[in-house]
């Protein structure tokens, strides 16, 4: 659980709401898709999370990709990605 520890992804409520909006509604790209779902399973605001591991699969991409998806939210302060 690497990226938990060293990087927790906590969303607020709206941003969940706008997350879950992204992967399943209206036409996206497939890399914000991704990421949205990424932030969705690390989310630890609404409990704990699964090991990296069983989320990467889950989600069919790598550990790598855990570990940047949350190292990009960090170093932006929290923010998850936009919706334009």
């Amino acid at each position: 659980m690497g990226s938990q520890k060293k990087r927790p992804v906590r969303l607020t409520a709206q941003d969940r709401e706008e997350l879950v909006r992204v992967t399943t509604t209206g036409v996206r790209g497939a890399s914000m898709i991704m990421r949205a779902r990424v932030l969705l399973a690390l989310d630890i605001s609404v409990g704990d999370v699964d090991s990296k591991e069983v989320i990467a699969a889950r989600l069919g991409v790598s550990g790598e990709t855990l570990r940047l998806v949350a190292k990009r939210f960090a170093e932006t302060g929290g923010e998850p990605p936009r919706v334009r």
